[in-house]
């Protein structure tokens, strides 16, 4: 009787060591990634066994082997979580990955449409890029751009749309029409607003509107996130004291079909009113899209007692002055740049024509 037990006694041992040895070696192999040469993309759709999801999985190069598959499963996770629908994946995997993906539901949906607004783009540019990606008509847009009703349901109180699109990447999965499209860029800015904004706004005495106009000039006047505290304050000082603001980039907002030439007429022109020489204040409305930065400097302006600036040429940065004598100085410094800048141009397109000549 003895011997029957111990032989009884062993045999259960034996089971038991292998039983731990299997699941020593079932999540061991649950670890190990599978190196995939391209991306693999699998349809599961519900109903779906575990056996025929890990015949799937092996065939699709995913798994090394189906049966270990389903019993990995059934001892380490919860095929009743897994959510169907259709997943992508790439580089390297696990069976442990594959799960978790699959339990997650973080399914693949492929991009059908991506497009940019970098910082300082207006609403025109924003819709001309969407037209030429399918996006919409011209006329589809002007009427949403006039439209207050829209404007209203995106929370904007200001005249219009334009500075309240966030300058970011935005990408579809499904192809959107100029409503979506325009809707997701406003939803972002929304996002984007740095926290207690227009209360910050309203104790310096604007309203939001007012804050996005100067960020847009802001933007639109330097690239560069050091030189925007001091626009701003520049802005800021000349609307205290009621002066032109005279800000190039507001006037050319202003001139339909703009050609790439400020002249002396876009200068007087009154019937601008974008034109921050002859008109002061803010412009009607903002004139591009502000980034973060933009956005921030438009509240806390620099304290240097700057009350002009000029570009440098050399390096597309500012000088800034804090007296009128002192910006003279610098705006002949550019005068005098710019008229030698042409002359270069026009010898160089004088040598490229006496080239072309006698290559004849």
């Amino acid at each position: 009787m003895f011997r029957f037990f111990a032989i009884v006694f062993g045999g259960l041992v034996a089971l038991a060591v292998a039983g731990f040895a299997l699941q020593h070696y079932l999540k061991t192999w649950g670890v190990t990634r599978t190196t995939l040469s391209e991306p693999i993309v699998i349809e599961f759709p519900r109903g779906t066994s575990l056996g025929m999801l890990a015949e799937e999985l092996a065939q699709s190069g995913l798994i090394s082997e189906r049966r270990r598959f389903e019993l990995w499963v059934r001892l380490f996770s919860d095929y009743s979580r897994f959510q169907a629908g259709r997943y992508r994946f790439e580089s390297e995997v696990s069976p442990l990955e594959i799960a978790e993906k699959l339990r997650a539901g973080d399914i693949y949906a492929p991009v059908v449409l991506e497009y940019t607004i970098p910082e300082g783009f207006t609403l025109r540019q924003i819709a001309e890029r969407l037209i030429a990606k399918g996006v919409g008509s011209q006329e589809d847009f002007e009427h949403l751009f006039a439209d207050s009703g829209f404007r209203a349901s995106l929370n904007i109180e200001g005249p219009s749309l334009e500075g309240y699109t966030f300058p970011a990447t935005y990408r579809f999965t499904e192809m959107p029409d100029p409503r979506t499209a325009l809707r997701m860029a406003v939803e972002e800015f929304w996002k984007r607003l740095p926290n207690g904004y227009r209360e910050r706004a309203e104790a310096l005495g604007i309203s939001l509107d007012e804050a996005v106009r100067i960020a847009s000039l802001i933007e639109l006047e330097t690239p560069f996130d050091d030189e925007k505290r001091l626009v701003s304050e520049v802005i800021w000082r000349r609307l205290n004291d009621k002066a032109p603001l005279a800000i190039d980039a507001s006037i050319i907002y202003g001139i339909p079909d703009y050609a790439g030439d400020l002249t002396s007429r876009h200068l007087r022109d009154r019937s601008n009113l974008y034109n921050s020489r002859v008109h002061v204040g803010l412009p009607p409305t903002a004139i591009g899209a502000p980034g973060s930065a933009s956005l921030s400097a438009a509240l806390e302006p620099a304290a240097e007692g700057n009350y002009f600036y000029v570009l440098d040429l050399e390096t597309g940065r500012h000088h800034f002055s804090k007296t009128f004598k002192e910006h003279q100085g610098k705006v002949r410094e550019l005068v005098r740049g710019l008229r030698e800048q042409r002359i270069k141009e026009r010898r160089a397109e004088q040598a490229a024509r006496r080239a072309a000549r006698s290559e004849r």
